[in-house]
């Protein structure tokens, strides 16, 4: 992260970092610690907002989501079974 960086850019990077830790594609503490880093720097930036931060969350849980959706799409349904 960068010194002075747009807020927008510090919402994407810490929604990419806490995508990657909820998707458990990069587990341990350099992960949690980049998820730390950036959550530490949207907090000192002067134009926060917490209405900002939690978009950023949302938005990361909802990718989250759709990556566990992904497989299922465009797969044809199992057909019901009759007793």
């Amino acid at each position: 992260m960068t010194e002075g960086a747009d807020i927008s850019t510090l919402y994407r990077e810490f929604t990419q970092a806490l995508m990657d830790v909820l998707a458990e594609q990069a587990i341990g503490p350099a992960s949690r610690g980049r998820l730390a880093r950036a959550r530490a720097a949207i907090k000192k930036h002067p134009e926060y907002g917490e209405h900002g931060y939690f978009l950023a969350v949302e938005t990361a849980f909802e990718q989250w989501e759709a990556l566990h959706t992904v497989g299922y799409i465009g797969q044809p349904s199992k057909p019901e079974q009759t007793a």
